[in-house]
């Protein structure tokens, strides 16, 4: 998969229901602008996030051990309201910076 494509397949991408989550790490509050670091799975059907990382807690790349395909993102989290009516922060502005 190329470059591009990678970046439009994480960009867009649900991080989690509601309007506030947390850093799978810390624990620290992540909300609407803050800057976040995800390890996603691109081993289902669709591509979910399986790791939330802060900015303090971001390491940039996959462990050596890591086994599933996956990619690494940077973005920020962006708070939006589905066709539903229900709020949810999805990843805004992504690039991805390490595949496994």
């Amino acid at each position: 998969m190329n470059v591009a494509r990678e970046d439009e397949l994480v960009s867009g991408l649900t991080i989690a229901a509601g309007q506030v989550t947390h850093c799978s790490i810390c624990g620290a509050c992540l909300r609407p602008n803050h800057r976040i670091e995800v390890l996603v799975d691109c081993e289902p059907e669709r591509p979910q996030v399986v790791v939330r990382r802060c900015r303090a807690c971001a390491r940039g790349s996959i462990r050596p051990e890591t086994r599933r395909d996956c990619l690494v993102a940077r973005g920020r989290v962006l708070g939006v309201v589905g066709p539903d009516g229900h709020s949810k922060l999805i990843l805004s502005s992504a690039s991805v910076i390490d595949r496994s």
